[in-house]
């Protein structure tokens, strides 16, 4: 099983991943596949029409439109097998050129660039930061006033009004006393409601400012476990950095692993790695894991059948599959050489000890096992002198006297003479 990467490993690999994904991205945008998804919709869209059309035509017209349906429905099915040719097609390329693709990168890293940051993190409840509003209060009712019964005058007065109006003051007093009553209730009444929305609205006051001191612990914490998370990787970094300058071995084989997580490889060809930096004789011990042969693609396109309706594929030969398997294996050993030579700029690693294996169940005893398929060893100066963008790469392998299996396709191991352990 391949060795976990580490923390800088881990994060140089999914950089790289998601900068392959968008060139990736960029390069279908400009293929012609897509030319043929944009056909593939519009002849989806005159399909539709072409229906509409049918439902409401005579039947001599109903006819062409079937006819005109079928063929945009056949435009689609070939729209589709055009684009997932072009996939393929791709895939392929990716494969082929596995050696190519790093010749133009620079695998040295600049470990400075992986030097992390605090950033500040939002405050995720901003709509507690606004005090709650106060509640629109109810006004009390005005008190009300005793309208005394007017006097008597003139002659009523002298002839017993006096009593009649006391008679109507006594009856108007009674009246004030029941309406003052009233409305003291309805005093009483409203300062209850609106005491009830005055303590509503502190306990909202007073939760909000519970929610708000919560999330801003909870905020500060956050960004302190974040600054301790930093400032350790920060001082795994100047540990890495000052372990180079001393040659540790450590510190080489961690910055070896960050060299190789950047080496990113096609989806249907990804491999990891397995190393070791020997100090004494400054030699870096690596083995590469390739896929298994059974996961190697070998669908070499795809055909529609107007008849059936159906979309078949069809394969490449073995040989073909073979050959392209073994070339694999052969640009991967180069490659992994390659960029683990052009990333050492100081040049702390004099040599190289390079496997590219593949784990797999033993036919014999159905035990797992690791069978090689490419041993390498070879100097940095001997290495540095061959030009890669020209060479192919089983003859170079043959040039660096690395012992090479017959058939890696079938999984046939090396025979253990030819190169040192």
């Amino acid at each position: 099983m391949a060795r976990r990467r580490g923390f800088f490993a881990e994060l140089q690999h999914q950089q790289r991943l998601a900068q392959q994904r968008q060139a990736q991205q960029q390069r279908a945008t400009a293929r012609a596949h897509n030319l043929a998804v944009r056909e593939a919709q519009r002849f989806t869209r005159e399909q539709q029409q072409f229906a509409a059309a049918a439902a409401r035509a005579s039947a001599s017209e109903r006819a062409a439109a079937e006819r005109a349906a079928k063929a945009a429905h056949l435009a689609v099915r070939e729209a589709e097998v055009a684009e997932r040719n072009a996939q393929l097609a791709m895939g392929y390329d990716e494969i082929d050129n596995l050696l190519k693709a790093t010749l133009d990168i620079d695998d040295w890293v600049d470990l400075e660039s992986l030097r992390m940051s605090v950033e500040d993190f939002p405050f995720d409840r901003p709509e507690l930061l606004a005090p709650t509003p106060p509640p629109q209060f109810y006004a009390s009712p005005a008190r009300p006033v005793f309208v005394a019964p007017a006097p008597p005058t003139g002659l009523s007065g002298a002839l017993g009004g006096n009593r009649k109006h006391a008679a109507q003051m006594e009856a108007a007093q009674r009246e004030y006393v029941s309406v003052v009553h009233q409305w003291e209730q309805g005093v009483a009444h409203t300062c209850g409601v609106n005491a009830g929305l005055r303590a509503g609205w502190r306990e909202q006051e007073r939760t909000r400012a519970l929610e708000l001191m919560d999330a801003r612990r909870r905020l500060e914490q956050k960004t302190a476990e974040r600054r301790q998370e930093v400032a350790a990787a920060n001082a795994g970094l100047d540990r890495l950095i000052s372990g180079l300058r001393q040659h540790e071995p450590a510190a080489m084989d961690e910055y070896v692993g960050i060299v190789l997580a950047n080496s990113v490889y096609p989806e249907a060809f990804e491999v990891s790695y397995e190393h070791t930096f020997n100090s004494n004789d400054r030699e870096l011990h690596i083995t590469v894991l390739a896929p298994h042969p059974d996961t190697f693609p070998t669908t070499k396109a795809l055909r529609y059948n107007k008849t059936s309706d159906e979309i078949t594929s069809s394969d490449f030969t073995a040989s073909e599959v073979k050959r392209r398997y073994a070339s694999a294996i052969a640009q991967t050993a180069l490659r992994t050489a390659h960029e683990v030579f052009e990333a050492d700029r100081e040049g702390i690693i004099d040599s190289v000890a390079l496997t590219v294996a593949v784990d797999a169940a033993d036919s014999a005893t159905g035990h797992d096992t690791r069978i090689d398929l490419v041993r390498l060893a070879t100097d940095r100066t001997d290495f540095l002198e061959i030009e890669l963008s020209r060479v192919e790469p089983a003859a170079t392998l043959a040039h660096l006297a690395a012992a090479v299996s017959k058939n890696p396709y079938g999984l046939v191991p090396l025979v253990n003479h030819g190169v040192r352990g």
